[in-house]
Parts: C-alpha cells; structure tokens; sequence
C-alpha cells in the first residue's frame, strides 16, 4: 500500500483547556478503492459500531485533486 497523502489539516476547540489536532489523509488501496483516513489528537476516542469521516468543501477539492493526479483517476467529476 502507498503511503498517505495530506489533504487537509485544522485545529478545533473541545473545552476551555483543550484543543484536538484533526489531520484527513487519502491512499490508494487497490486500482478503483481509496481509504480516506482522519486522525483526531488530543480528545479521548470513543470506540463505536460506526465510522465517519467529516470532509470540508476545501479538503474534497483536494482529494478530487490528488485521486486524479497521483491516483490516475481520470474520470472523476465528470
């Protein structure tokens, strides 16, 4: 497997005294399956059934962008 790429980054208040780092990375698994990974530091994680992964407008561009170009994706957005 390839190694992640970056496509977005930010830091978010959780309480007075803490703040979470969160980091949305994007690799390519097989020729048409992608993984979108996100990473939050610095909250307690909670383990559940379900996963999500929250996606601004700004870090969808760049997933079209890198799935495109380094992915080979040609066809996305058509």
């Amino acid at each position: 497997m390839e190694e992640p790429v970056l496509i977005g980054k930010d830091k978010f208040r959780i309480s007075d005294e803490e703040t979470a780092r969160r980091e949305l990375r994007v690799v390519k698994v097989h020729d048409d399956v992608i993984q979108v990974q996100e990473e939050v530091h610095g909250i307690i994680a909670l383990v559940g059934a379900s996963s999500s992964v929250n996606i601004k407008k700004d870090e969808l561009k760049n997933l079209i962008k890198v799935v495109k170009e380094k992915f080979g994706w040609t066809d996305i957005c058509e």
